[in-house]
């Protein structure tokens, strides 16, 4: 993997700023921690990188390939949520599908998404 920069980063939601005009880089191979307190975009921020959420302003980039408008599956990330929630008895299908559900979205793009 190559170092992972963000440039000029900013979202919001309404007239909430959740990450405000931030810009630096986790290098390559290197651990890097991403502390905070509950509630200062930490969670968003890493939402963005991993392309769950896109920014209202700035640029994510992998190396030197801007990565800011590809769809999740495209960038080859993962993301493991602090607190992840597995409902016992149901499917991984379901699993995946329930958050999709919550969207409103269509059953063929559920299917779709779930399926990626």
């Amino acid at each position: 993997m190559a170092d992972i920069r963000v440039d000029n980063l900013r979202k919001t939601f309404g007239s909430l700023v959740a990450v405000d005009d931030i810009s630096f880089s986790f290098p390559d191979s290197q651990v890097t921690c991403l502390l905070g307190p509950s509630g200062c975009g930490k969670t968003t921020l890493m939402r963005i990188i991993a392309g769950l959420e896109q920014p209202t302003a700035g640029d994510v980039y992998f190396g030197d390939r801007r990565v800011t408008h590809l769809a999740p599956s495209k960038r080859e990330i993962g993301m493991v949520f602090q607190y992840p929630v597995v409902y016992r008895g149901i499917s991984v299908y379901r699993n995946i599908e329930l958050p999709l559900q919550s969207m409103k979205l269509s059953k063929a793009e559920r299917t779709r998404r779930v399926e990626d």
